[in-house]
C-alpha cells in the first residue's frame, strides 16, 4: 500500500540512478510529478520522460542521464515564506549554487531560484 505516491516515484529515480540504470518507469502519474520532471529535465538531471501508459493511474518511462547525486522529496511538506530560502537551502542543500530546491507555489511547482525573494511556498523536493 502506498502512502505518499509522489515520495515512492522519486525514491524509484533515486534507486535506479543509484544503480546506474539509464531508465526507469514511475507507476504512478500525478500532476506534481508530472511538473517535477518538467524542472529536472529543463535543468538537465534526466534527459526525457514519456507517458508509457494511461491505465490504472498511468506509468512514465523517465530516462536518466546520471547526473542526479540525490534527490529526495520531503515529508511532512514545510511552507516557505519568500525570505526563507536561505535557511533551508544550507539545511538540503550542500553547497551554494548547487543544486535545486522544488518549491509548489500558486504559480505552479518551480525552483527555488524561481521564486526566491518574490514568492513563498510549499517545499517538496530536493535534488543535487
Amino acid at each position: 500500500m502506498m502512502h505518499n505516491p509522489y515520495a515512492d516515484a522519486i525514491s524509484v529515480i533515486m534507486n535506479a540512478e543509484r544503480a546506474g540504470k539509464k531508465e526507469c518507469v514511475v507507476r504512478i502519474k500525478s500532476k506534481l510529478l508530472m511538473d517535477t520532471l518538467d524542472i529536472l529535465k529543463k535543468n538537465n538531471y534526466i534527459d526525457d520522460y514519456q507517458i508509457v501508459s494511461e491505465r490504472e493511474g498511468g506509468r512514465i518511462k523517465v530516462i536518466l542521464n546520471g547526473s542526479i547525486n540525490e534527490i529526495k522529496a520531503l515529508s511532512p511538506r514545510f511552507y516557505l515564506k519568500k525570505d526563507e530560502y536561505d535557511q533551508w537551502e544550507k539545511k538540503y542543500l550542500p553547497a551554494v549554487n548547487t543544486g535545486l530546491l522544488i518549491v509548489s507555489t500558486s504559480q505552479g511547482v518551480k525552483t527555488h531560484k524561481d521564486v526566491k525573494g518574490v514568492l513563498g511556498g510549499t517545499l517538496v523536493a530536493y535534488v543535487y
